[in-house]
């Protein structure tokens, strides 16, 4: 089997307010990190865009370390020409400060609102520029999940979305065990329940070794 080239984005974003807050999610990276590592391992060339994690970088892998939305996209641009595949796992914040202030905002300055502007929506650009590249997606909802995990599927021209549902008694975020849909256009939801992110990334990457190599078939001389 030909290794295929694989992008990883991991992490949160954070998008700096003054020089000690910024706007952020409690993504922890550790499902990105999962599935650059079980890629590496089943041998595909992998490179991992990163955004600010706790995670010691893979053994292996090539890491390009960002912090906002804006060095996410260029950074994804810079690689994707040399890929076969993206997986768009990094939580991406939808709004940043219209204005960053170089001096921390004290509590005198009366501040009741900061003006957002929106940032770029990365995954909705590689859709658009994709080409014959195989593009995966995330969501995180707390309500209809397949609902808009399909919506999301169609809007940004995904081949796989991998949906997970936020609720009061179980989080997505962290090492803990979590469950997801993997949904592509073709085929019925594959439910994954109660699994480690190294579990989900293996079944993940099942997925689209089995859709890649259907659409790409390996070459024999």
């Amino acid at each position: 089997m030909n290794p295929m080239k694989i992008l990883v984005t991991a992490g949160p974003t954070k998008e700096p307010i003054d020089p000690v807050r910024f706007i952020s999610n409690h993504s922890t990276g550790v499902m990105g990190y999962a599935i650059a590592a079980t890629a590496k391992a089943r041998k595909h060339k992998v490179v991992l865009i990163s955004g600010p994690t706790n995670i010691l970088s893979p053994k292996g892998i090539r890491v390009s370390s960002v912090t906002t939305a804006d060095e996410m996209l260029i950074a994804v641009k810079k690689h994707l020409k040399q890929v076969d595949c993206v997986i768009m796992s990094a939580a991406v914040s939808d709004y940043k400060p219209k204005k960053y202030n170089k001096k921390k905002l004290k509590r005198t300055n009366k501040i009741d609102k900061i003006a957002l502007t929106k940032n770029p929506d990365i995954l909705l650009w590689l859709g658009k520029h994709k080409k014959n590249k195989f593009l995966v997606g995330f969501c995180m909802e707390t309500e209809n999940l397949l609902q808009n995990a399909k919506k999301k599927l169609h809007k940004k021209s995904l081949d796989l979305i991998v949906a997970n549902k936020v609720n009061k008694e179980k989080s997505a975020f962290g090492k803990e065990k979590t469950s997801v849909l993997l949904i592509d256009s073709q085929q019925s939801p594959i439910q994954i329940k109660n699994s480690t992110k190294a579990q989900i990334a293996g079944i993940l990457l099942d997925k689209i070794e089995q859709l890649w190599y259907n659409k790409n078939p390996i070459k024999t001389v």
